[in-house]
C-alpha cells in the first residue's frame, strides 16, 4: 500500500511539472497575434521554420529568430533571410521587445506607423522600405540604437527625434530624403553616432556630445561649427561647408582614420 502510494505520488508529481513547464512555455497571447500578422505580411515564408498563422507557442516551439523571457517576445531577430513583402500593422503588440532586426532583406512599403513600443533596438537597414519615418517615433521613449540605412525612405524628415533622450546611434544613410536637418535633433542630449543624408545648416549638432559623425556628400552649407574639433571621428567631406570669419585654427588630427576635406 506503501509503494503504491509512493508511486501514484511520483506520478501527481510529474504531471505537474509537466503542467508547470506547458505554463512556462505558453507565449503572451498579443505577440503570437504580431507574429501570426508579421508571418501572413512577409508572405508566409518557408524559411521562418515553425512559424505559422494559427496558434502555435513561438517561445515554447523556438521559432526561427524569435528569443523569449518567460511568455514574452524580447527578440526578434531575422536579418538575412531573404524575406520579402511587408512588415504587417501589429508590432505595437510586442510590448516587451527590447531588439528587431530584419536587416538585409528585400521588405517593402511603410515603416508601420506604431512600433513596439519599449523596444531599445531597431535595424531595419538594407530593405527596399519607402515613404519616411513614422510620426509616432517619440513613443519608443527607450529607444538607443536606430538603423534605418539603405532603404527608399523619402521626403523631410520632421521632428520625429523630440523626447528620444535616450537615443545613442542613429544610421539614417543611404536613403532619399530632402530638406534641412529637423530640429529635434537639438535634444538628443545622449547620441554619439550618427550617419544621415540632408541639406542645409548642421547647428543642430554643434552641442551634441558625438563620437561618430557622418555626413558625408551631402547638400550641407553654411559655417562648420567649431565644435566639430571636438569630435573623434568625423566625415564631413563633399559637402558646402566654409569656414567662418575669425574661425580658430583647425587642429583636426588627421592620423586617427577621420576625413576631413578643406574647402
Amino acid at each position: 500500500m506503501a509503494t503504491q502510494s509512493l508511486h501514484w505520488g511520483f506520478v501527481v508529481i510529474v504531471f505537474l511539472a509537466i503542467l508547470s513547464l506547458q505554463a512556462s512555455a505558453s507565449t503572451d497571447a498579443p505577440d503570437v497575434i504580431a507574429l501570426q500578422d508579421l508571418y501572413k505580411a512577409l508572405n508566409n515564408p518557408p524559411q521562418l521554420k515553425k512559424w505559422r498563422l494559427d496558434g502555435g507557442d513561438p517561445c515554447g516551439e523556438s521559432w526561427t529568430g524569435v528569443s523569449c523571457a518567460g511568455a514574452s517576445v524580447i527578440h526578434l531577430k531575422l536579418q538575412g533571410l531573404n524575406l520579402s513583402g511587408f512588415l504587417g500593422t501589429q508590432l505595437h503588440f510586442l510590448h516587451s521587445l527590447k531588439h528587431l532586426d530584419v536587416s538585409s532583406n528585400y521588405i517593402v512599403g511603410e515603416i508601420p506607423y506604431a512600433l513596439p513600443p519599449n523596444a531599445t533596438h531597431i535595424n531595419l537597414a538594407y530593405n527596399n522600405l519607402s515613404q519616411s519615418i513614422p510620426l509616432s517615433l517619440p513613443s519608443v521613449e527607450l529607444l538607443r540604437h536606430l538603423n534605418l540605412s539603405h532603404n527608399s525612405l523619402s521626403g523631410p524628415v520632421g521632428n520625429v527625434f523630440t523626447g528620444l533622450q535616450n537615443l545613442k546611434e542613429i544610421d539614417l544613410s543611404y536613403n532619399n530624403f530632402t530638406g534641412d536637418l529637423p530640429s529635434s535633433f537639438g535634444s538628443l542630449t545622449n547620441l554619439t553616432k550618427l550617419n544621415n543624408q540632408f541639406t542645409g545648416s548642421v547647428v543642430y549638432l554643434a552641442t551634441l556630445p558625438l563620437t561618430d559623425l557622418n555626413i558625408q556628400t551631402n547638400h550641407f552649407s553654411g559655417v562648420i561649427p567649431t565644435q566639430f574639433q571636438l569630435i573623434p571621428n568625423l566625415w564631413i567631406d563633399g559637402n558646402q561647408f566654409h569656414l567662418g570669419d575669425n574661425y580658430p585654427a583647425w587642429n583636426y588630427p588627421l592620423d586617427n582614420g577621420s576625413l576631413w576635406t578643406k574647402f
